[in-house]
């Protein structure tokens, strides 16, 4: 079996490693590595997920691009203006009763929620 830590002796390509991820899933969003210090965006309208250069772990990494993955899902499956709208909306309410507009939206929350699911099932026997 292989353990997820030994996968780090080598540098992972995250780019390819991404693309390979994004295709599995049925998607054609471009992948491409960023300054900052988010772990991963997706920015519906350019189709596009951005990722950090680095990572402190591989499992770190993956659910980084899984969470993106989920959000490129649901705008594939609503339509971008759709998907934009109801982000937008959820960020509004969780702002209004008081909560972090990203961290409190509902859509985050279903992304990260999902991207574990997926870590989980296909790559925690890594570990």
């Amino acid at each position: 079996m292989i353990k997820l830590k030994d996968l780090l002796v080598e540098r992972i390509d995250y780019v390819d490693t991404a693309n390979r991820l994004v295709k599995k899933y049925n998607l054609r969003s471009k992948v491409k590595i960023t300054t900052g210090k988010n772990s991963g965006e997706y920015v519906a309208e350019k189709d596009l997920i951005t990722l950090r250069s680095s990572y402190k772990s591989m499992k770190e990494f993956l659910l980084s691009i899984l969470h993106e993955i989920k959000h490129a899902l649901d705008a594939n499956r609503l339509g971008v203006k759709k998907y934009l709208k109801k982000y937008d909306q959820a960020g509004t309410m969780a702002a209004h009763a008081g909560k972090d507009p990203h961290d409190d939206n509902k859509w985050e929350i279903q992304a990260e929620k999902w991207a574990i699911n997926q870590y989980n099932k296909y790559f925690k026997t890594w570990e």
